[in-house]
């Protein structure tokens, strides 16, 4: 075959990607990174297991909350304007903070306010928290491609044993069997390289 010819041919498979050694995409290694499961211990885009949002309740559901809102010094008088929230729940601070307001205004609410929301408050968890159980599941996002590479290839290999290395060689039959190769591997390390991290 004319040389000329192959290399033509050869240009047009690559940029249609049909030729095996065509680029293979970022959208193409967020996938992957997916169908190895790593994201069930790192995270999305390696971001670690934490949460997306803050779940919080804020609530006077109980008799004895009044009692104890006067026990921490605030007057009888403002306690008995919030009479109306009883057993009233808010999942958000803003909302139930817009409700006191309506009851004892403003200046009254953002006197009394760190009384009330200890009484009344309670936070179960921050956006941002990680998930206990994957505390010492590092973040890759936004690590050196090279360092994320080379320690899955340690991992994987059997050289590194410390940490959590038994749980990502659970994926290696999937690996096997799917014929997952170094470039892949190289792959998922270049994607989370390029994950931006909130400041």
């Amino acid at each position: 075959m004319d040389k000329r010819i192959f290399a033509i041919t050869a240009t047009f498979f690559i940029f249609s990607g049909i030729f095996p050694g065509s680029a293979v995409s970022a959208r193409d290694c967020a996938e992957l990174y997916v169908k190895l499961t790593c994201h069930t211990c790192h995270g999305p885009e390696g971001r670690g297991m934490v949460r997306t949002e803050t779940k919080e309740k804020y609530s006077l559901k109980k008799k004895e909350m009044y009692r104890q809102l006067i026990r921490e010094g605030m007057p009888i008088e403002k306690v008995k304007l919030l009479k109306p929230l009883y057993k009233k729940k808010f999942r958000s601070k803003e909302k139930y903070i817009q409700a006191l307001e309506e009851l004892i205004g403003k200046e009254s609410t953002a006197q009394y306010l760190d009384i009330i929301i200890k009484v009344s408050g309670r936070i179960y968890y921050h956006k941002g928290d990680l998930i206990p159980g994957f505390e010492t599941y590092p973040r890759h996002a936004g690590n050196q491609k090279i360092y994320l590479f080379q320690q899955m290839k340690d991992i994987l290999e059997k050289k590194r044993t410390n940490g959590n290395s038994e749980a990502m060689r659970g994926i290696q039959p999937y690996i096997e069997n799917n014929k997952i190769t170094d470039d892949d591997l190289m792959c998922i390390a270049e994607y989370l390289s390029n994950v931006k991290i909130e400041k």
